[in-house]
């Protein structure tokens, strides 16, 4: 979604994505009622999906644990002492082994009303707030999520201002809305922003996922699968030694 103030933003997002279809104000207004009367149009994803990390890991755990493995939580290992092949995956932790890591900072804030009702993440096209707004169930939204240089694990004024006021421009009932949770974490990320996967005999190092480490998890993980079950090389994640 965007404001008319922000039309030429939101054009260019559409030619730079794909899976899109356009909607005028009457369907934006069908799929999400809340959003009636506050855009002229937008964009919708119908491929596209979203779910809350803390809900999945638990059944990922659950899922890893009944497959033989086992999870040990508070606790260091250091990779050089492992036997066997040993996938690193300790993000900005493995800075003694890929040194050029650094954090990227993202801040979210969490709220809670019963007057905003949302179906799927909607996201507000702006020059200086690329702010999404997610339902989480029980009447409550995530705001973020912002991307700061910077390795302080805080929340700062100024993202909060921001992240409210572009959730108060997405509706005003936002205004009203019942604070739950700040919440601020370190996105560990190469100096190009991609993401890596470092073979070096039975050591693999997977890092770099930046700002979408949840999002392409899976995708690192099947090729990590496919070289050690395959010896599967993909070219454009993989740095072999």
């Amino acid at each position: 979604m965007a404001h008319a103030r922000d039309r030429a933003d939101f054009d260019r997002f559409a030619k730079l994505t794909t899976g899109h279809r356009r909607l005028d104000a009457a369907a934006v207004r069908e799929i999400e009622p809340s959003l009636e009367g506050r855009f002229r149009e937008g964009l919708f994803y119908a491929d596209e999906g979203h779910v809350e990390p803390r809900r999945v890991l638990p059944e990922l755990h659950a899922r890893f644990t009944a497959a033989g493995g086992s999870i040990q939580f508070n606790s260091e290992a250091d990779p050089d002492e492992l036997d066997g092949v040993v996938i690193d995956c300790r993000g900005l932790a493995a800075r003694d082994a890929q040194p050029g890591l650094r954090g990227v900072k993202g801040e979210m804030i969490l709220i809670e009303t019963d007057e905003v009702e949302l179906s799927r993440p909607v996201r507000l096209i702006h020059p200086r707030w690329p702010l999404y707004v997610i339902p989480r169930g029980g009447n409550r939204f995530m705001l973020g999520a912002t991307s700061i240089e910077s390795e302080d694990n805080g929340v700062s004024v100024r993202s909060a201002l921001e992240l409210l006021g572009a959730a108060y421009a997405v509706h005003p009932a936002f205004a009203e809305a019942r604070i739950v949770e700040f919440g601020s974490g370190l996105r560990p990320a190469f100096p190009d922003n991609l993401p890596r996967i470092a073979v070096h005999n039975q050591r693999i190092a997977v890092n770099g996922l930046y700002r979408h480490g949840f999002l392409l998890a899976p995708a690192l993980a099947e090729l990590t699968l496919g070289y050690v079950e395959r010896g599967v090389i993909d070219n454009e994640v993989m740095q072999c030694a």
